[in-house]
C-alpha cells in the first residue's frame, strides 16, 4: 500500500527527473520474459530520452511491445533502527526520493530531434562542454546520427514517492534528526533538510474573539 502523505507531486517529479542521470527501463522482451536495463537518460520536452545501438536485446523487446516503465531512485540516507529504538530492529528503514514513468516506446528518427535529445543527454553527463554542438546540420556528426538508435518514452503516467519521515511522529522525527547530525556521513546534512522541508505543517486553531482582544 502507497502512504499517501508519501506521494510526490508532478512538479516535484519532473525536477528529480531533471537532476538525475540514470535509471532503470523495465519492459518485457522478445522471450516474454520481462527485463530490467540501466541506462543514463535525459528528461526534455515532458519526455524520457536514452541512445543506445539499434540491435540487441532492448531494441528486439521494445520493437515487439513498446510498452514500458523507467525507474530513477536515490536514497539519501539509511536509518538505523537504534536511533529511535534501543531494542527492536524494525524501526530501520531508508529515506528516499523515487519517481515512476510509465508509457510507450517510439523510436525517434527526425534527425532535429535525435540531436536535440543527445544534446541534453551529453549536457547531463558532460556539463563542461568540450565539444562541438550536436547539430544535424553538421556534416561531422551525420553519419553519427544515422548510426544510434535515439529512443523516447512518452509519458502516460508519471508518479513519485519521497519519504523523509513523513509519518514519524515529532518526537521520533526529532531523534531521527539528532541521530543523523551526530553521525555526520556524506549525505546526512542534506538529508536533515529535507526532514525538516517534508515535516506535516502543525495547523493553528482559529483564534477566539478573546484571544484576538488580548483578554
Amino acid at each position: 500500500m502507497r502512504r499517501k502523505e508519501f506521494k510526490a507531486d508532478e512538479q516535484e517529479c519532473i525536477d528529480f527527473l531533471m537532476e538525475k542521470h540514470d535509471g532503470v527501463l523495465t519492459f518485457v522482451g522478445a522471450d516474454g520474459w520481462p527485463k530490467a536495463v540501466p541506462l543514463n537518460y535525459a528528461w526534455q520536452d515532458g519526455a524520457v530520452y536514452f541512445h543506445g545501438s539499434k540491435h540487441g536485446e532492448k531494441m528486439a523487446g521494445l520493437a515487439s511491445d513498446p510498452r514500458a516503465e523507467f525507474v530513477v531512485y536515490e536514497a539519501h540516507a539509511f536509518i538505523p533502527s537504534h536511533f529511535t529504538d534501543p531494542y527492536l530492529a524494525c524501526p530501520a528503514t531508508v529515506f528516499f526520493r523515487s519517481a515512476r514513468i510509465r508509457g510507450t516506446i517510439v523510436q525517434v528518427e527526425e534527425a532535429e530531434e535525435k540531436a536535440a535529445a543527445l544534446g541534453a543527454l551529453l549536457r547531463g553527463m558532460q556539463p563542461e562542454g568540450g565539444h562541438a554542438p550536436i547539430d544535424a546540420s553538421d556534416p561531422r556528426y551525420a553519419s553519427s546520427l544515422r548510426g544510434v538508435a535515439v529512443m523516447r518514452l512518452d509519458p502516460d503516467s508519471l508518479t513519485g514517492k519521497f519519504k523523509f519521515g513523513q509519518n514519524v511522529p515529532e518526537a521520533k522525527r526529532e531523534k531521527i534528526v539528532e541521530g543523523l547530525l551526530e553521525r555526520g556521513l556524506p549525505g546526512d546534512a542534506d538529508t536533515v533538510a529535507r526532514i525538516r522541508d517534508a515535516a506535516p505543517k502543525k495547523r493553528r486553531l482559529p483564534s477566539t474573539p478573546e484571544q484576538d482582544s488580548g483578554l
